[in-house]
């Protein structure tokens, strides 16, 4: 997968992850490192309206974490002036 493809999901996850952090008033890191350390468990029965929105958001910080790390590997594999190269003069 290309750098640029990686970039446009990282983008369209933030925007996603923008509208939780809005609407609850927390940003994703610490969300997402609540909830993985059991320190949102009270908000883990499942019926209030926004367990949807904890689990879905969650999700997306776990999927976005995942193209971040792919995006450094790739980063590493394929030097910057060689990925910049490519978008400026496609072969």
């Amino acid at each position: 997968m290309e750098l640029q493809h990686f970039v446009r999901e990282l983008h369209w996850l933030e925007w996603q992850m923008r509208s939780f952090e809005d609407r609850y008033g927390v940003l994703s890191r610490d969300f997402y490192q609540a909830m993985e350390t059991g320190l949102l468990s009270e908000f883990d029965n499942g019926e209030e309206p926004y367990a949807d929105d904890f689990l879905e958001w969650h999700g997306l910080y776990r999927i976005w974490l995942e193209r971040e790390f792919s995006y450094r590997e790739q980063l590493t594999k394929l030097s910057l002036p060689v990925q910049l190269r490519r978008v400026l003069i496609p072969i």
